[in-house]
Parts: structure tokens; C-alpha cells; sequence
């Protein structure tokens, strides 16, 4: 591996940086999606074949394998969990996370899905939705601006994107990407619904309380 990377910067130092480049972006965010500034590059780079194989190879070594999903104009690093333990989630990003898949996959039955698979919200659409699974949960309610910073954290990871705030509709725009199916796929979201049927989370708070996910 060390071989391919020092002979692909004797032979292209171009491209050697476009790879590295890369690597970085997924090491910090862990995806990368084509509509977010800067990362139309990236992903272009990383659909050729030779920086494919050797973005996959690097990180195929740290336990993680790469998908690509050009369709949905995204590609990420997810742990196999045969070597890497997954990453734990406060409860109340769970919840989160639950809310958001469950949004998009309404958005998809409703026939709403545009471009790249996304489904359009708004940021109060997501807080009035999150307040309901949060009473049948016997959770408290965050506040909405904490409820925020917690989006904000996945959009860090470009499993969403929150827009400017618009004045006129005193409201932020929320677009909830496809790759939250990958996130939060089916067999995570049926174990995080049985985690939070658990009636001893109303009493716990996030410290106590924590939940599994390849985000």
C-alpha cells in the first residue's frame, strides 16, 4: 500500500494530492456529497477507477469500507463492524437521526424525492415532527435552537444540509440526502426503535443513555 501511494507520487504528484485530498475529506466528515461546496471535485476525482481502488484500499486497512453511490451523488466511509467498533450516539441524536430517515422516507412515498434522492423540509417541520416522537418516547423536549445544533452536527457529516435562514418564512430550509438511508439503514432504525420502547430512557439522561450507528 505504502508502495502504490510513494510510486503514484513519483509518477503523478497531481493526482497524488487529488487522493490524498480525498482521504482527508472522508478522515474529517467521513462523506462527501457532490452539492456541497468544494466536494464536486472530490467526488469526481474518486469515481475514477485507479483513485477508487486506492481510497478503498487505504481505508479497507482501518476496518472501514467505501461506498459510492454516484445516482445519489455521494460516497462515504461506513465501519465494518467485524473489526471496528461503531460509533456511539447520545440519545437524543438518536432520536434525531430516527426522525430525519423517517422524513425522508416519507418524502420518497409521497413522491417529493428530487434530485440525487433528496427530500425537502423545513428546519420547524423537523421540530414539530421531532416534538412528537419525543412525547411517545416519554422524552423531554430539547429547545429548538439545541434541536438545530443537532442537525447541524449531521450536516457537518453531509447526511443533510440546512440552508440560510429566510426572514420571510422565519424558517431554515432542510434537505435530507439519500445517504440517510445508508446512515440509518434498515436494521439500525428497527434496533433504535426498540432502544427508545425502552421505558427505563425517560428517566436517563444522555450520559447514561447511548446508542450504535455507522455514522
Amino acid at each position: 500500500m505504502l508502495a502504490e501511494f510513494s510510486n503514484l507520487e513519483n509518477r503523478d504528484p497531481r493526482q497524488y494530492e487529488r487522493v490524498v485530498r480525498i482521504i482527508r475529506h472522508l478522515l474529517r466528515h467521513q462523506f462527501i456529497h457532490t452539492d456541497d461546496r468544494g466536494s464536486a471535485a472530490l467526488l469526481e476525482g474518486l469515481l475514477r477507477a485507479d483513485v477508487e481502488r486506492l481510497v478503498s484500499a487505504y481505508f479497507e486497512i482501518a476496518g472501514y469500507t467505501l461506498v459510492v453511490r454516484e445516482a445519489e451523488g455521494w460516497a462515504g466511509i461506513v465501519p465494518d463492524t467485524e473489526q471496528v467498533g461503531l460509533p456511539r450516539l447520545r440519545i437524543d441524536e438518536t432520536i434525531v437521526l430516527l426522525l430525519l430517515r423517517r422524513l425522508w422516507e416519507e418524502g420518497v412515498q409521497d413522491g417529493e424525492m428530487e434530485r440525487h434522492g433528496n427530500v425537502e423540509v423545513t428546519l420547524n417541520e423537523a421540530y414539530d415532527a421531532y416534538q412528537d416522537t419525543v412525547a411517545r418516547a416519554r422524552r423531554p423536549s430539547l429547545a429548538v435552537g439545541e434541536f438545530k445544533t443537532l442537525v447541524e452536527g449531521f450536516g457537518r457529516k453531509a447526511v443533510v444540509r440546512l440552508t440560510d435562514y429566510d426572514p420571510e418564512l422565519q424558517d431554515y430550509g432542510l434537505t435530507i440526502r439519500a445517504l440517510i438511508a445508508t446512515v440509518a439503514g434498515d436494521d439500525v432504525v428497527d434496533r433504535l426503535e426498540k432502544l427508545l420502547l425502552r421505558p427505563e430512557l425517560a428517566d436517563q439522561s444522555d450520559e447514561e443513555a447511548e446508542s450504535e450507528v455507522p455514522a
